[in-house]
């Protein structure tokens, strides 16, 4: 990539925050109340969240258009790991959830990410926010994880009325951008059909961050460490 970039947006949770010992958490939590103490780190956790990415997979939705019975039977995937009843957990799954992406308090962010981004700040490159989150969550945590002060763009679904499963929403990102080089904007997400064929669509250069290495194509650029970003961001 030789161009000079002028802007970078970035996903929040996936990219900025490490979502693998968010959700751990969270089930953690969730199993407690359904009467099975289980720690975020035991490895049946994940494993269950690896199957339920699978049969996500066969659902063919984005995930903002799931169904709850689709929901349902996703979170029950994890439930069954680790030798819950899935009956009947519904409320419980939803209120830990609501919980925690309400208040963020277990969010910590990826090894690595601080520094890099103070790094592209320091370089006088833009740096945006492109998210689902709502800004009393994402502000909050972004304060107290010590990032905030690197953002200068906030595009989010509140503000702009589109998910981002709509081309509008990248579109208003680039205009507040202020450039007419989407190839100068560079988008960082862990979803690939969001965070990296939408970017593509308008033109900006995608970087698919994939931290645990689940995914493998030849056309995109790919990083498994949030430090390697800086190889791209010149």
């Amino acid at each position: 990539m030789s161009k000079k970039i002028k802007g970078v947006y970035f996903d929040f949770f996936g990219t900025l925050i490490d979502s693998r010992y968010a959700l751990t958490n969270i089930w953690s939590k969730i199993a407690k109340r359904l009467g099975v103490e289980i720690s975020h780190d035991d490895p049946r956790i994940w494993e269950g969240m690896l199957r339920q990415n699978r049969e996500y997979d066969k659902i063919n939705k984005f995930f903002i258009d799931l169904s709850d019975a689709d929901r349902h039977r996703l979170n029950s995937q994890v439930l069954i790991t680790i030798g819950i009843d899935p009956e009947g957990s519904q409320d419980v799954v939803r209120e830990e959830f609501d919980q925690e992406f309400s208040t963020g308090s277990t969010f910590r962010l990826y090894p690595e990410c601080k520094e890099t981004l103070k790094h592209i700040y320091t370089q006088r490159i833009k740096m945006g926010l492109l998210t689902h989150a709502s800004p009393d969550l994402f502000l909050s945590v972004m304060k107290r994880l010590e990032i905030l002060e690197f953002f200068d763009i906030f595009v989010h679904t509140r503000e702009v009325g589109y998910h981002k499963n709509k081309i509008e929403i990248y579109e208003i990102a680039l205009e507040k951008m202020k450039t007419e080089h989407p190839e100068k904007i560079v988008h960082i997400g862990d979803d690939y059909e969001l965070d990296v064929k939408m970017a593509q669509r308008v033109g900006m250069v995608p970087i698919l961050f994939d931290p645990l290495e689940q995914h493998n194509f030849e056309d995109i650029i790919i990083v498994r460490e949030f430090s390697d970003i800086l190889k791209y961001i010149q």
